[in-house]
C-alpha cells in the first residue's frame, strides 16, 4: 500500500493535523512570551530602594538665577559681562542675541527692567548705553 491510501489507513491525516496544531500552538505561545518580555525586563531593571535613597542624598544643587528679573542689582551683575563685549553704544538686538547665546533667563523682561530702572539709557536711533 502506497500514497494517500497508506496515509488514510494508518491515521496519517489525524497525525498531520495534530502535529500542525502543536507547532502553531507552540509558535503562538512563543510570540506571546516575546511580546510580554519587555515587562519582565522592566521588573528586573528596577533599582533597589536603597539605591534610590543613596542617589537622593548625593543630589548636587546647581545655582539658577531667579525667575523674576525685578532685582536690578542682580540683573546688572548678570548683564554686565555681556554689555562689556559690546561697543559703548549698542543696539538692544545685539544685547538680546548675547543674552540668548549665554542662556540668561527672560532676556526681554530683564532688558525692559534695566530700561525702566534707568540703567540703560536711550540715545535715539535704537542705540543704548549702560548708565554706571
Amino acid at each position: 500500500m502506497f500514497g494517500l491510501d497508506a496515509i488514510a489507513h494508518n491515521n496519517g491525516w489525524m497525525i498531520a493535523i495534530t502535529g500542525a496544531g502543536i507547532v502553531f500552538t507552540g509558535l503562538g505561545a512563543l510570540s506571546f512570551v516575546i511580546s510580554q518580555l519587555h515587562k519582565v525586563v522592566a521588573l528586573l531593571d528596577r533599582p533597589s530602594k536603597a539605591t534610590v535613597a543613596v542617589v537622593a542624598e548625593e543630589k548636587i544643587s546647581i545655582w539658577t538665577p531667579p525667575d523674576c528679573p525685578n532685582d536690578i542689582a542682580l540683573t546688572i551683575k548678570l548683564y554686565q559681562p555681556l554689555i562689556e563685549e559690546l561697543p559703548s553704544e549698542f543696539d538692544l538686538a545685539e544685547l538680546y542675541v548675547l543674552a540668548k547665546k549665554y542662556h540668561l533667563p527672560h532676556p526681554h523682561l530683564s532688558i525692559r527692567c534695566l530700561i525702566n530702572a534707568g540703567r540703560l539709557e536711550s540715545l535715539g536711533e535704537g542705540l543704548f548705553r549702560l548708565q554706571t
